[in-house]
């Protein structure tokens, strides 16, 4: 004998519970199979139990078939002092043909473990029926001529003994019972062995009317067991008896039910009463709602502002003599699966509502296949864009064809590479972006994934993929940019009006002092030239005078200059001129200018000639204004004017190279705006470099300023060598 063969009912169940909970975790399950089997309980109590039923055993054991899903299902009853087993039932799936020697007995000889086995109230267990005992051989026969896989066998007990036993195999798979399917099935058995009890006693006028008041007992004991209400009602809908399953449904005890009147509960609709007057099988769903039965005093109950959904079924019964008598109704509370249903509605409502936006899709990708697939039925008719209709017409793309017609992102490789990686189980969902052009149509998609159908590996078999057309969005974004962008350039400009107004003002009071300066200067020094009879006097008053109307005249041709630039009628006079002429002669006259300790240097025997189709007027201006920019600011050393023409570049390079203090770098970048004076204590308008920078970038053209303080400068421009006709 097997080890399983020695253990006892209980035991065998806690041995098949422990397992069960290992392999499976059943207990996230047990709440939706146990709804599932109350319905059941509810369909084959009321086969069973309706005397006008027809072949009532041979539908409930379909309905037991179809609801575990096996092959083969039978009733067994033992008979000849339980050695030979009669067969009064049996059903079998469609697609399961029995073995033609298939006989409706089978006596001791042919299965003697499986008898024993039954006739000592044990269960017979065998997922797998190579699992038997060795020991065991007829029965082994017969289970692997009929094909068996798996087989659960329970005993029906009535009478006070083991009188015959309810199966169920399998032959198509192999079938694990779990131990809650086995004790779902024992309530079954518990049913069907009082019901056949019931059958045999009614027959046999012998039976005593003691034992039809054991069994009535029996009866009543198993229904105020049962995990569905029932309810038994006179002929006039006065509830006379409940059972406690019954009475926590509806949030009392037995005894504040007993009474009322089912015509009076202010839950059923005038079409129900009516229904429930006038027809024999009864089922309908029933909205219960506990407020009603508040306010109506119809009971009193614990369950206040609470709603449950419930699912009746019932018959009346009748006696030949008296007709009607009652009725009998099981009640199963379907409130939780109700819920859940409607909350599935609900989250397939806004998925609906989603998916009705045309600017959506929903992709399913097969990561074995590489492709995305799109469920035509699930997207309906998504045809507002180039891009949607090319992924229509196909259903299927695979990944290579949707990556060849698609940009992802700016960095295409790093932006598909967040997709990569749930492919590989490295991360469970993301969002990229990715533009097609498809007939000179740009559209942008973003693609929410989310990894699902995890294999052990922590690797999905799918990726359920949401596409959304965002192009409208983009752009909306591209404006906002822009207009971002538009708003800074005019914050800045008018910024720098401001800046330009303090400088004006800075200017203005500048130009005040600057003037008065060189004015004052000639003014007195005429007047003392007018008195002086020496003559060395005299003349140095007149170089004094000089100096202050070279002074007072670049001023005013500065101030000129500049309102020419910003009113854009500074006049231009393109013609080809000599570079090193107009060199020689700034060297001239900026050396008879040039003071003591310092020396103005131009080395033209080692400079090239150079020809530039440019203005005269206005390089000899820049060079001037540079060269006296460093007599001002060089009080020892030298200053020297060069240049060279760049072998490889169409461009010549003009230098001002000084010894004086230098400038700071923070000061460099704006030497050269408008009104700008580094030092306040030197003479000038701060516009001699502004009308520089303007003339050469007029002429095609760049200046710039290399300095260090301290160590001098280098001011530099460039000039394009032939001809540049400017705008």
């Amino acid at each position: 004998m097997s080890t399983y063969s020695q253990l006892t009912r209980d035991e065998l169940l806690l041995l098949v519970q422990k397992r069960d909970r290992e392999l499976f975790k059943c207990k996230t399950v047990f709440s939706s199979d146990f709804s599932n089997f109350k319905r059941v309980i509810s369909d084959v109590s009321m086969l069973l139990f309706n005397s006008a039923e027809q072949d009532p055993i041979r539908k409930s054991m379909q309905k037991l078939l179809t609801y575990f899903e096996v092959d083969w299902a039978y009733i067994g009853i033992l008979r000849e002092e339980r050695k030979i087993v009669d067969f009064p039932c049996e059903v079998v799936s469609p697609w399961f043909v029995p073995p033609t020697n298939n006989s409706p007995e089978l006596s001791y000889e042919t299965i003697p473990w499986i008898i024993e086995t039954i006739k000592s109230g044990r269960d017979i267990v065998l997922n797998d029926v190579n699992n038997m005992p060795k020991e065991i051989i007829a029965d082994r026969e017969l289970i692997h001529l009929q094909q068996l896989k798996s087989t659960l066998i329970i005993p029906l007990s009535f009478h006070n003994q083991i009188q015959g036993f309810i199966g169920f195999d399998s032959t198509r798979i192999q079938r694990n019972w779990s131990w809650l399917e086995i004790e779902n099935l024992h309530i079954i058995a518990n049913i069907f062995s009082i019901i056949i009890e019931r059958w045999e006693t009614e027959n046999n006028m012998e039976q005593s009317r003691k034992r039809l008041s054991e069994l009535s007992t029996q009866f009543k004991s198993f229904f105020d067991e049962l995990p569905l209400g029932v309810e038994l009602y006179d002929a006039n809908g006065t509830m006379i008896d409940a059972n406690e399953a019954d009475a926590e449904i509806f949030g009392t005890v037995r005894e504040k039910l007993i009474g009322v009147n089912l015509f009076e509960n202010p839950n059923l609709t005038e079409e129900t009463r009516s229904y429930i007057k006038n027809n024999s099988d009864l089922s309908f769903s029933l909205v219960y709602k506990f407020n009603k039965v508040k306010n109506r005093k119809y009971y009193k109950t614990y369950l206040e502002n609470q709603t449950k959904y419930l699912q009746v079924k019932g018959h009346p019964l009748t006696d030949p003599e008296f007709g009607k008598i009652g009725y009998l109704f099981i009640v199963s509370d379907n409130t939780e699966s109700t819920l859940k249903a409607g909350q599935t509605e609900n989250n397939l409502a806004t998925l609906k509502a989603v998916l009705l936006n045309r600017k959506s899709l929903i992709g399913v990708f097969d990561i074995e296949k590489e492709e995305i697939f799109f469920d035509r039925v699930l997207n309906g008719d998504r045809l507002e864009s180039k891009t949607f209709r090319r992924i229509w017409n196909r259903s299927r793309i695979p990944l290579d064809e949707l990556l060849s017609f698609s940009i992802f992102g700016d960095n295409p490789a790093d932006n598909f590479g967040l997709f990569r990686q749930i492919m590989q189980g490295k991360s469970k969902n993301c969002s990229i972006t990715f533009y097609v052009c498809v007939d000179g149509e740009t559209n942008w998609f973003r693609i929410n994934a989310q990894a699902y159908q995890l294999k052990s590996n922590g690797i999905p078999s799918k990726i359920i993929c949401y596409i959304v057309n965002i192009t409208q969005e983009r752009e909306l974004q591209r404006q906002l940019i822009n207009a971002q962008n538009e708003s800074r350039r005019a914050e800045l400009e008018m910024q720098k009006a401001r800046e330009a107004d303090q400088l004006k003002s800075a200017f203005l009071a500048n130009m005040s002092h600057e003037i008065r300066t060189p004015l004052n200067a000639i003014v007195g020094f005429s007047s003392i030239i007018a008195e002086t009879e020496n003559a060395d006097e005299r003349n140095s008053y007149m170089k004094i005078v000089s100096e202050n109307n070279d002074l007072l005249l670049r001023l005013i041709t500065d101030i000129l200059d500049f309102s020419k630039i910003e009113s854009g009628v500074l006049d231009y006079t393109m013609e080809k001129v000599s570079l090193k002429e107009i060199c020689t002669n700034q060297h001239i006259i900026h050396s008879e200018k040039a003071p003591k300790g310092v020396e103005i240097r131009c080395p033209l025997e080692s400079l090239p000639d150079c020809t530039l189709f440019t203005d005269y007027k206005r390089i000899s201006q820049v060079i001037s204004n540079l060269l006296s920019n460093a007599v001002k600011f060089t009080s020892t050393g030298t200053i020297t004017l060069t240049y060279k023409q760049e072998e490889k570049e169409s461009f010549v390079r003009i230098e001002v190279i000084d010894t004086g203090v230098g400038i700071a770098k923070e000061h460099q970048a704006a030497i050269f705006e408008r009104f700008v004076k580094v030092n306040n204590f030197k003479q000038g308008t701060g516009l001699g470099l502004c009308i520089c920078k303007t003339i050469v970038e007029t002429l095609g053209g760049k200046i710039g300023v290399e300095s260090e303080p301290g160590k001098g400068s280098t001011f530099w421009f460039t000039l394009p060598l032939g001809e540049y006709t400017h705008n």
